[in-house]
């Protein structure tokens, strides 16, 4: 998945969860870095917001690792 995709679908599953606080800082951080073009820092940013929303066993976090 490229990062804007994992950008995108870390917004979409961002309501809700119980670590919502920590899932949004992470996903601003995401969003700020792929600004910048730090593709690097950006996914791991947007995958960490992806764990605190729903987990890394979902299967959708882990379609966004691979």
């Amino acid at each position: 998945m490229s990062v804007d995709t994992i950008i995108a679908v870390a917004k979409i599953h961002l309501i809700g969860g119980k670590m919502e606080s920590s899932a949004r800082l992470c996903l601003t951080d995401a969003t700020y870095l792929f600004g910048k073009g730090d593709m690097i820092a950006a996914k791991h940013r947007a995958l960490k917001s992806l764990a605190y929303s729903v987990g890394v066993l979902h299967p959708v976090y882990r379609a966004a690792l691979a």
